[in-house]
């Protein structure tokens, strides 16, 4: 017995699921494709009967049919089908001698049969298909884990991205847009009214006040929304992966911490100045959260992304309270200036 007739014994699997596409394709008329499949399955484990059986039935050549049959006899003596299969082809005139083997099976001779210490002992090959298959395997799950990882970091980039933009989206803004009074968060301290403006100070330096401090603001605001827009386009394209999305998150927390720097300098009146200060607890919430996403991109632990996400939503909340203060006061004093333009002098 060599070694290559031990390794095909031994792939007793592949010729059991040729047989069985072999026996569906015989009950399906398809006499040729089931002899081809059958045949192979014989030569992968000529010891199987009901292959030998089935083979029988869809060979054409009564001599063939014979073989077929004399080999199931061979395995099993007293196999009822073979016997009578037998006896109904002498009686149609089949000699033994003229019996013929089955196509691409031309073994005439017993089946030979292993010893069972043989059997249990696998071949050279087969052990390199076993370990050549393990190997696959080992390297399938090497693969799978950083692909994996990087899924799960394109995700949690997604998130912050979406989180990021929804934070900046309030800052960014126009200053002139009314918010309605109902979909506003209640602020800390109620908006003055024009009641105590006019008891405080004149209302032409009220204006005065609010006008130019919201000048100032606004090309600090201009510097956000660019940064934003930066900022939108990296992290859509995904440019350079996790480096690039880092880049970016660096970028944009430099526009942050130097609009914080310029609102420090700026000086709000009185009934802006929790509006400013809201405004600016807003962006150093953002800057700590941008500080948790570089956090993240760095050790890629769950507790930064965590962090980052409720720096956001504090942030968001903060900023659109101050946005919508911006947006009365502005509303107010464009009412105030219409009434006074209308009034006769």
């Amino acid at each position: 017995m060599t070694i290559s007739e031990q390794a095909i014994r031994a792939n007793e699997l592949e010729a059991q699921r040729l047989y069985q596409r072999g026996v569906a394709a015989a009950r399906g008329g398809q006499r040729r494709v089931a002899a081809g499949l059958l045949t192979r399955s014989l030569r992968l484990n000529p010891d199987s009967e009901q292959a030998w059986l089935w083979l029988s039935g869809v060979l054409d050549e009564p001599a063939q049919q014979a073989f077929c049959l004399q080999a199931v006899l061979k395995l099993n003596p007293q196999n009822q089908h073979a016997l009578r299969g037998i006896r109904v082809l002498e009686a149609r005139g089949v000699n033994p001698s003229t019996i013929q083997p089955a196509p691409g099976l031309d073994q005439t001779g017993p089946v030979p049969t292993l010893d069972p210490d043989a059997e249990r002992q696998n071949s050279w090959w087969v052990n390199f298909r076993r370990n050549r298959h393990e190997m696959n395997r080992a390297r399938l799950l090497l693969w799978s884990f950083p692909i994996a990882l990087v899924c799960v970091a394109i995700l949690l980039y997604q998130s912050f991205a979406f989180a990021v933009e929804q934070s900046l989206a309030a800052q960014t803004a126009p200053t002139a847009e009314v918010v309605l009074a109902e979909e506003l968060q209640p602020a800390p301290t109620p908006v003055p009214t024009i009641e105590p403006i006019l008891e405080a100070e004149p209302l032409a330096v009220v204006e005065s006040l609010t006008v130019g401090y919201l000048t100032a603001l606004e090309p600090v605001r201009a510097e956000l929304r660019t940064a934003t827009a930066s900022y939108h386009e990296a992290t859509t394209r995904l440019v350079g992966g996790s480096v690039g999305a880092a880049t970016a998150n660096q970028r944009l927390r430099a526009a942050v911490d130097s609009a914080i720097t310029a609102m420090d300098e700026l000086r709000p009146p009185a009934t802006l100045q929790q509006a400013h200060d809201d405004y600016r607890r807003g962006l150093e919430l953002q800057r700590e959260g941008l500080d948790a996403v570089l956090a993240f991109y760095s050790s890629y632990e769950v507790a930064n992304a965590n962090r980052a996400a409720l720096h956001f939503q504090e942030a968001r909340a903060y900023i659109e309270r101050a946005q919508a203060s911006f947006a009365a006061q502005a509303q107010l004093l464009a009412e105030l200036s219409a009434l006074a333009a209308q009034t006769a002098r």
